[in-house]
């Protein structure tokens, strides 16, 4: 059958609104972009093969000339949360099937369902809440620099680097996995900034930032067998009382985590005081409240969290927090070009909201156009700028590649099946593996977009 054209149609031209459309035009969209700003308009027609229009993505006449009754997904992230939801229902009444709105107002992300509902709005996202539950799970495994789950929860993918003293320096995949008796699946490599999936000769090397899957048990049991000290995270200071802050804050206390916040606006540090009553919170500049601490309160100290607006003063105060052994540090940066160079150059983990949204989004409109084609994505995770992604499939039909072996399925290069889910079984692939329908299928791409998981075998 004859793939469909799929239109898509993003109000918003900023960060998040240009690589959304950079990315599902790279996926062969015909993509349709809206902002008020003439320089940034110009900006992104210059740079991509799209459709622009200056208006208010509100109005309904520039929706109507901008086709957005024939979009299949309608995507609205501009700074506003009224003009973002109200974008999406005015073009959900011209007849857009799909809309997406960015909302970081906690009253209106609430009221998600309602506009779900009534309105038929399909997903929102709050971008302060996803950055939020990032670090949550960051501190949940300290060890990783960055964690992400699949399959609900049964499917652990862990990105770590690896440093002097690890026991697996020096050894092939194979040894890893047959004489280590680790029960994981190392996904990707990243070695002197290039990245590629290993087969079973490749040698660790120190250095290495590796991606792994496998079962959160196995992964921590791989820990202990490759040296490295598993420490839960029970005391964790946070510098800036922001949205993130907020949302950090309540996660963490409903964990059993002792939180402190620093903030040094009165009122900001009133209001979070008053909204999260479990939470220590001092008023005052967080690196100056640092650098009075007690070399014991450091180390009774297991996280250091910046949160702040300001990147310089984020990194400033991550480093300072590294240099004085806090276990684990997390800073939230805002630039792009500092967010790469802090993940290549220190072991601070850093998470950027606004990278959190896009992937979300890219994700889940990846889904619906993979539902054109009668596959099902479940979820999407990208790495590296894109470089890298884990796509997790549901394995609903009847395929030419069910019940054979993998290694006569031939994986393609730049493929790798990273995890088979059976029956609620996290299953680590093998070649005298098969896959089965009913399976959610786990696989890691580099440098190629994938929307069908048959497309990723040669031998079918």
């Amino acid at each position: 059958m004859k793939k469909k054209n799929v239109k898509i149609c993003v109000v918003g031209g900023g960060k998040i609104g240009s690589e959304i459309a950079a990315q599902l035009t790279d996926n062969g969209c015909e993509v349709t972009v809206i902002d008020t700003n003439l320089d940034l308009i110009n900006k992104i027609s210059n740079a991509m093969d799209v459709i622009c229009y200056q208006g208010n993505g509100a109005s309904l006449t520039i929706l109507q000339d901008a086709g957005a009754a024939e979009a299949d997904i309608f995507i609205a992230v501009t700074g506003s949360d009224e003009l973002n939801i109200l974008s999406c229902l005015t073009a959900h009444s011209l007849g857009a099937k799909n809309t997406i709105a960015r909302v970081r107002n906690a009253e209106y992300a609430v009221q998600s369902e309602f506009y779900m509902e009534k309105f038929g709005l399909s997903m929102t996202i709050n971008p302060d809440f996803t950055a939020a539950r990032e670090i949550e799970r960051l501190l949940h495994f300290p060890q990783a620099t960055k964690i992400e789950l699949f399959g609900k929860g049964r499917c652990e993918l862990a990105e770590m680097k690896i440093e002097h003293g690890n026991a697996i320096i020096g050894k092939t995949l194979f040894e890893i996995n047959q004489k280590m008796k680790m029960n994981i699946l190392i996904c990707a490599i990243v070695r002197d900034k290039n990245i590629f999936i290993p087969n079973g000769d490749d040698i660790v090397k120190e250095g290495d930032v590796l991606y792994i899957t496998g079962s959160p048990k196995a992964i921590n049991e791989s820990l202990e067998k490759m040296n490295i000290k598993v420490r839960r995270i029970s005391s964790v200071l946070i510098a800036g009382a922001s949205r993130i802050g907020f949302y950090l804050s309540k996660m963490l206390e409903k964990d059993g985590v002792n939180v402190t916040v620093v903030e040094k606006v009165h009122s900001k540090a009133a209001e979070l005081a008053g909204n999260v009553p479990g939470v220590s919170v001092m008023c005052s500049d967080a690196m100056e409240y640092f650098e009075s601490m007690s070399e014991a309160d450091i180390k009774n100290t297991d996280a250091f969290v910046t949160l702040t607006n300001n990147d310089e003063y984020n990194l400033i105060a991550g480093m300072l927090a590294e240099k004085r052994n806090v276990y684990k540090v997390v800073t939230k940066m805002n630039s792009h070009s500092a967010l790469k160079e802090l993940q290549m150059n220190t072991k601070i983990c850093s998470v950027s909201k606004e990278s959190a949204v896009t992937d979300i989004i890219i994700g889940y409109s990846r889904s619906l156009l993979a539902a054109e084609n009668f596959d099902a994505i479940s979820s999407l995770y990208r790495l590296m700028d894109g470089k890298l992604e884990f796509v997790e499939f549901k394995v609903t039909s009847d395929e030419a590649y069910l019940g054979k072996l993998i290694k006569e399925l031939q994986v393609k290069k730049g493929y790798i099946i990273a995890s088979i889910i059976r029956n609620r079984r996290l299953i680590v692939p093998r070649g005298d593996d098969v896959i089965e329908k009913g399976d959610s299928v786990l696989v890691c791409t580099v440098n190629k977009s994938i929307l069908r998981l048959q497309d990723i075998f040669a031998g079918v």
